[in-house]
């Protein structure tokens, strides 16, 4: 019994390394968006800022699976923290694609 105790504190222990890792991860907000104050940024510098966060994302996920493939990653969480991040990224984008359009065609077609 105690030795599944002492088993049960070391994975315990990786854990919360894993959890410490996921919580330096970077918000995925427009942060890097070039404007020097982001209550009067534009949509379109949004949505840039939106675009290059997908591609940076997309960018790591593949830096990601090709150390993956050569045995340099041994932290398959931190892999599976840049892909959810990646999925993540991509489906807000085209969410607020989506709801852009909606909005074009819904103006495009009001009666004056």
């Amino acid at each position: 019994m105690a030795v599944y105790a002492l088993q049960s504190v070391d994975n315990l222990e990786r854990q919360l390394d894993r959890m410490d890792s996921m919580r330096r991860m970077q918000h995925m907000d427009a942060e890097n968006v070039a404007v020097s104050d982001t209550g009067k940024a534009s949509f379109l510098d949004i949505f840039k800022g939106m675009v290059t966060n997908v591609i940076e994302t997309n960018e790591q996920v593949d830096r990601d699976a090709i150390d993956l493939m050569l045995g340099n990653i041994d932290d398959l969480a931190t892999v599976q923290a840049n892909i959810t991040k990646a999925n993540t990224a991509v489906d807000l984008l085209v969410s607020v694609k989506n709801e852009v359009i909606s909005a074009y065609n819904s103006i495009i077609n009001m009666q004056i």
